[in-house]
């Protein structure tokens, strides 16, 4: 039966607002980029879905993100198109998402693009019925035919008919997808446990560590298959930092998978990714080579790279290390920091050319012409081929015929190739850098996306301190105690409640499982990093709500979005699996184990390897998906171990601190316990190994370290 719709440009009927009253005012810079299409968006929220019932019409949500170049063009060549915007107003209740502040929405209808069609990306459209249950799901849509690809109009154009055609169909294949979603979430596709060899019935500890040996086994036997050798990372492209990859790297204490960390991180500190001119890492390259990037830049990649530099430069393994972390930090202070001293989510790959035209790399690409004047008139004529070998630059670039600069040669190769020794070639370098950063500077600058996020803040935290006590930054550790303590306050409502969402004074969005994790393993590292114990108590209470509010009670484990009966979606969703963030899951076992051991929780400590333990056992045939979960369990392996420093600083016990800090020290905990009567430290079986100390935590008037 085929549903009767409105007439053409007929008005909607009276309801919420939409379209620009809609996002106009919304605390997210995406939806306000869309508050003057013609398509009349609503937020997302139960509104437009009892709305879609009342009409009989399908829910066209569209996902996306402020940085997202290719949300952007199809904005430009759909969504403000009136015609095509009358077309979809006609046909479909459209949803406008952010998928930085709803991940839960973004990861389940991901779930679905992939289960359809084998494939992810963004934008991400997707149509649903009035339950949210999602029955089409794609990306971006060209606005006409291409071979292989429908126009926008023609592949929403068959999916509404078959709405009004063919609607028994349509709402079967809902359910079946729906069901699909679910139970993905519930155990992911090759989780189940690896059975062990037959014999007598181990220890439990000793069933759990031959299990992980052999997850380990076949996981690096993975990645050596897919490992890049020529270029560092995973084969392919596009090609993104494997964040979770270079963690697991390091903690597993394996000499090859160290090697491959410090190739990748090599790779991407002297590739086209990185911006020698201003620092900053961008969010993947099109090419197996890295050489040339999709140019928006996140807080969430630099603030994941900045300790996995840290640590390589502290084994010293490679030639980026602290120098890599540095430039990280330099830029997070001069291009994402925030008058309140949070940090912005992304800066944009578009910017505006010299028409006037907003052009993918406009901001960061040079012809060689525009880099020869640059130069010469700033430096001399004769910097100019220093200049072009410094920042790889030939006539003719890899990115449409422009230059993407790179950290080509060192100043010590450039010193052999030019002499005057390699204080001269590093002065001569930076006085090259600095003119060309303040040619740059001069052009039209990409957005920023000026919204705060929680969880990103924790992992802020987390990478400031880390890299802060390996490098021996007491600057970047004194940020990190400094961002903390701005987070705790600045995401809070008045009336206490948890907050995902700051875009400047405005709050938004309950906090996700994300955040409470990420803040609560921020807060455990920067104690590692500070030794201040109100760190280790604010950890607890951040574990005690993951623990009230997103434990499944049901089916073990961690739901990624709390209880709102008010809230859309489908399903509960799980985030089991690493994305351009770790996984929720993994995270906040990580966060669990840590908080449990600290305060001797057995019962959350099982809880915590219960939730983690299917999807380390997913990670021997897909250990990039999975590797926060090889992270989490890596950590949580062995018998508890803990070193307590007690004493005042004045009796040596900050001294004896910044030994230990210097250190990965990675599945220990870690107290610093200046004063045992302190009230801000847990109560834990840490204690016990102080038990020597006198009522100030001393022996013979000296601070200890007890392990």
């Amino acid at each position: 039966m085929t549903a009767s719709h409105p007439d053409e440009g007929a008005r909607p009927p009276d309801g919420p607002p939409r379209g620009g009253a809609a996002l106009r005012d919304a605390g997210s810079p995406y939806l306000r980029q869309h508050a003057d299409d013609p398509v009349q968006w609503r937020a997302w929220g139960p509104e437009p879905f009892r709305e879609a019932r009342d009409r009989d019409l399908p829910v066209l949500v569209s996902i996306g993100y402020a940085a997202c170049h290719w949300c952007h063009v199809l904005q430009h060549e759909s969504f403000q198109d009136p015609e095509v915007a009358a077309w979809l107003n006609q046909r479909f209740v459209a949803v406008k998402v952010d998928r930085e502040e709803h991940p839960d929405v973004d990861a389940t209808y991901m779930a679905a693009l992939q289960a359809l069609r084998g494939q992810g990306g963004w934008p991400l459209t997707v149509v649903t019925d009035g339950r949210g249950r999602p029955f089409f799901a794609g990306t971006y849509f060209p606005p006409d035919d291409r071979p292989g690809m429908p126009s926008f109009r023609r592949a929403l154009g068959a999916v509404s008919d078959a709405w009004h055609e063919r609607r028994a169909q349509v709402l079967e294949d809902a359910g079946r997808l729906h069901d699909h979603l679910v139970a993905g979430m519930e155990a992911p596709p090759g989780s189940r446990a690896v059975a062990l060899p037959e014999g007598d019935a181990p220890e439990p500890h000793d069933a759990d560590a031959a299990e992980r040996a052999r997850i380990t086994s076949e996981a690096l036997a993975v990645c050596r298959a897919r490992f890049d050798r020529e270029h560092g990372g995973l084969n392919g492209a596009p090609k993104f930092p494997p964040h979770g990859l270079l963690r697991w790297w390091s903690l597993s204490g394996e000499a090859e998978a160290r090697a491959w960390r410090d190739r990748t991180l090599d790779a991407l500190a002297y590739g086209g990714i990185a911006d020698p001119l201003a620092g900053g890492i961008a969010r993947y390259a099109v090419d197996a080579a890295w050489r040339v990037p999709h140019f928006e830049k996140m807080l969430s990649d630099n603030v994941q790279l900045l300790p996995r530099f840290a640590e390589a430069g502290r084994d010293g393994g490679t030639g980026a290390g602290f120098d890599a972390a540095r430039r990280i930090v330099g830029w997070l202070e001069a291009e994402m920091r925030l008058p309140d001293g949070l940090y912005a989510t992304a800066l944009d790959a578009d910017s505006r050319d010299a028409d006037g035209r907003l052009v993918e790399g406009a901001f960061y690409a040079w012809t060689a012409s525009e880099f020869d004047a640059v130069v010469r008139a700033e430096v001399g004529h004769d910097a100019v081929p220093f200049a072009r070998d410094a920042y790889g630059v030939g006539e003719v670039g890899p990115f449409e015929g422009r230059n993407v600069l790179r950290r080509a040669l060192a100043p010590e190769a450039l010193a052999e190739r030019y002499g005057g020794g390699v204080d001269a070639a590093r002065a001569r370098l930076e006085r090259v850098r600095a003119a060309l950063a303040g040619a740059r500077d001069g052009r039209p600058r990409p957005a920023r996306d000026d919204k705060a996020l929680l969880g990103l803040h924790g992992m802020a935290v987390h990478g400031l301190a880390r890299a802060g006590r390996l490098a021996r930054e007491p600057d970047w550790t004194a940020r990190a105690g400094e961002l903390a303590r701005t987070a705790l306050h600045a995401f809070r409502s008045p009336d206490g409640a948890w907050m995902r969402r700051r875009y400047g004074d405005r709050l938004g969005v309950p906090a996700r499982l994300d955040d409470h994790a990420h803040l609560a393993l921020g807060l455990l590292e920067l104690h590692r990093a500070d030794g201040d114990p109100a760190w280790l108590g604010a950890a607890v209470r951040q574990v005690a709500r993951i623990r009230a509010e997103f434990r499944d009670e049901a089916d073990g484990g961690y739901l990624s979005a709390p209880d709102d009966p008010n809230d859309p979606l489908p399903l509960r969703p799980r985030s089991l699996l690493d994305a351009a963030v770790p996984s929720d899951t993994a995270a906040a076992a990580e966060a669990v184990h840590a908080v449990a051991r600290l305060v001797g929780d057995a019962e959350a400590a099982r809880e915590a390897r219960a939730a983690v333990r299917p999807l380390s056992v997913l990670a021997r045939r897909h250990p990039d998906a999975a590797a926060s979960a090889l992270c989490a369990r890596t950590v949580a392996s062995g018998p508890p171990r803990e070193l307590v420093i007690t004493g005042p600083d004045e009796a040596g016990g900050a001294a004896l601190h910044a030994v230990a800090a210097a250190r990965p020290l990675d599945a220990w905990t870690v107290v610093r316990l200046p004063d045992p009567s302190d009230p801000e430290l847990p109560d834990g079986p840490w204690r016990r190994a102080a038990g020597g100390a006198d009522r100030g935590g001393t022996v013979r008037g000296r601070a200890a370290a007890w392990v």
